[in-house]
């Protein structure tokens, strides 16, 4: 096998946080290689540093045998790491590199055409002066331009909107617009972030259709992507990172049995937790039939992109529900929407049969509804008692009965006695679990009825990992309802009543959690199917 890129130890730091830690990779020429792992597993920085977006910590990085980190163009200088010269992003690029991004990046002010031509621009041999005098080469070199970019956009299938505006394409075919502007680059190696995010089923297709046929067309492939049908269907290998390290590769259904991928996904089931039983207890039959929060037949929107299809679900006075999947199957966007941060586009939210989908955030927390988000978002200039204050003095209004701002915080210095003694300490300085225990705790100090919390164990270790979710339980436990957003499977699944798992922004199965420990069901959500006459040999 002829190898097209190589990292070796390849490790990045942001402060002290370890991204990357010793990443070793190598990709063959013309295969379709894929890293996947949970939510901060590092697989964009990844990315960044192949592309030259950042410089790593630590390591080495070859494409086609040549040193990405060496320190000039011309001579191959072997010097230590710190005092060589990056290669910019646009000299990465005239390699043979190339990339797509999560986000959608085109000029949407600009035709189809237009936005492939700038990626052929990489490659221009025709000075400023001639471009601003319109010499004879530069017209020439305009229309070879043209044309290829014309044979890219046929070779994506779109050249029919060659003349849209890039803003009037449908969300799928913006997306075909990137990957043709990236091989005007003349690619290697295309990496592509995320392609298939937000994309309905046959967009998907169609999008597996064309990454096999630019593979078949002799580009190499490195892809991210959370659709585990995409990955699943049309990878040759498979590589799994986890905080930054590598903990399996095989083909697809190696993988998908691997027991480190297994845990990475869906958490280890070991725990002092017991299951839950799936009906609240001594509460009466109203309160059961009438439900504290219901959502019907939710759709929401980011631009083109449907994050979230249909979804409908229910939410019992005195429950814990989970709602699990993998990353961007549309869970945070559903708490976004039910806490105001983001318009719904289609569908109801009922705060015990208030219709509440049009309002603001702070009236849905005035109502009773707190929010502690994923990434925490705590003010990190402010101290931990400002923190809390703030979040106390805002939920509290317009809320008769709620308790006073000391008996509050005391509460929660209670349920998290090492935060009182970092009181007057910025929260900025707080560890990531102290921090994630403010978040939850900001969230809860006006007596919500109806607590989200957005992966609480993310970025935390496994003792505090345990230490949160007994906090969760004891919560629940003095009454306050939750609704639980949580990639850890296991651990949602034992400290939740019932649980609703969703793959790309649809409910695909609920049930009693108890039943859904273990179902095979779960596991296809997080880590898909690998599909029939998918490449599953390894290479």
């Amino acid at each position: 096998m002829t190898v097209v890129l190589q990292t070796t130890d390849l490790s990045k730091s942001f402060g002290g946080v370890a991204a990357l830690s010793q990443v070793d990779l190598s990709i063959g020429e013309g295969e379709i290689f894929s890293v996947i792992g949970p939510n901060g597993a590092g697989k964009t920085t990844l990315f960044n540093l192949i592309t030259g977006i950042f410089p790593p910590s630590g390591g080495r990085i070859t494409f086609g045998g040549d040193d990405l980190l060496r320190t000039s163009r011309y001579f191959r200088v072997s010097m230590p790491l710190g005092l060589r010269r990056r290669r910019t992003v646009h000299e990465v690029t005239r390699l043979g590199i190339a990339r797509t991004f999560q986000n959608i990046r085109l000029f949407p002010e600009m035709t189809a055409l237009e936005n492939v031509m700038v990626g052929i621009d990489a490659h221009s041999r025709t000075s400023l002066a001639a471009t601003l005098l319109a010499t004879g080469s530069y017209r020439r070199e305009l229309r070879e331009t043209k044309s290829r970019a014309l044979e890219l956009l046929d070779f994506a299938g779109i050249r029919r909107y060659a003349g849209e505006l890039s803003k009037n394409l449908a969300y799928g075919d913006q997306r075909r617009v990137e990957v043709a502007r990236a091989l005007g680059t003349a690619p290697k190696l295309l990496l592509l972030d995320e392609p298939a995010a937000g994309m309905n089923p046959a967009e998907e297709a169609v999008l597996m259709q064309l990454i096999q046929k630019v593979r078949g067309s002799g580009v190499t492939i490195l892809l991210i992507e959370h659709d585990m049908k995409v990955v699943m269907g049309i990878s040759d290998r498979i590589a799994v990172l986890d905080f930054g390290v590598k903990i399996g590769e095989g083909s697809a259904r190696e993988v998908q049995n691997n027991p480190d991928v297994i845990k990475a996904y869906l958490g280890s089931g070991t725990s002092n937790l017991k299951a839950r039983s799936s009906t609240p207890e001594s509460k009466s039959a109203a309160e059961l039939t009438t439900p504290l929060l219901e959502v019907e037949d939710l759709h929401v929107n980011y631009g083109v992109i449907e994050a979230v299809k249909g979804v409908s679900l229910r939410v019992q006075s005195g429950e814990i529900v989970a709602l699990i999947g993998s990353n961007g199957a549309g869970k945070s966007t559903i708490l976004k929407t039910i806490s105001g941060l983001q318009a719904p586009r289609r569908g109801t939210i009922s705060l015990e049969g208030r219709p509440i989908q049009r309002l603001p955030p702070h009236r849905t927390v005035r109502l009773g509804i707190g929010h502690a988000p994923e990434g925490r978002r705590i003010l990190s200039r402010m101290t931990l008692l400002e923190n809390l204050q703030l979040a106390y003095r805002e939920a509290s209004k317009s809320r008769p009965g709620v308790r006073g701002e000391q008996e509050a915080v005391a509460r929660v210095y209670e349920l998290f006695p090492v935060l009182k003694d970092r009181a007057r300490q910025p929260s900025g300085s707080l560890s990531g679990g102290q921090q994630q225990m403010l978040a939850i705790g900001r969230a809860l100090i006006a007596q919500p009825r109806l607590l989200m919390l957005d992966e609480p164990s993310m970025g935390l270790a496994p003792m505090m990992v345990d230490r949160i979710f007994e906090i969760i339980h004891s919560i629940n436990q003095q009454g306050t309802t939750i609704l639980l957003v949580e990639q850890n499977a296991q651990m949602a699944l034992l400290v939740s009543a019932r649980a609703y798992v969703l793959e790309s922004g649809r409910i695909v199965v609920t049930d009693e959690s108890t039943k859904l420990l273990g179902n095979d069901l779960v596991r296809r959500a997080y880590l898909g199917e690998a599909l029939e006459g998918a490449n599953g040999a390894s290479a």
